[in-house]
């Protein structure tokens, strides 16, 4: 014997509900995903160039090379030996 009309009209309001509770959720999602686009704040702000700036990331915070560069200092110092070693000097 089926239900009484009530108890599926209450289970077709829950599965309603239920709906738009996923639909809000997504919405909600969307809408933070997107927020990161319109809250930017300036990352490379250093007015230095060429050999000032990485002499500042040089003396700077230690993890700021590892940041900009994508290796620490030990790293970076070794390179530059290596490209010494090969013929390379400073461009000025």
């Amino acid at each position: 014997m089926p239900p009484p009309p009530e108890v599926l009209l209450g289970i077709v309001n829950e599965w309603i509900l239920a709906g738009a509770h996923v639909v809000q959720l997504v919405v909600l999602v969307g809408a933070l995903y997107a927020s990161t686009n319109y809250w930017n704040q300036p990352y490379h702000t250093s007015i230095l160039t060429g050999q000032e700036w990485v002499n500042e990331l040089i003396r700077g915070h230690p993890e700021r090379i590892h940041t900009e560069l994508g290796v620490h200092l030990h790293v970076f110092a070794q390179l530059i030996v290596h490209l010494r070693q090969m013929g390379y000097r400073d461009s000025r």
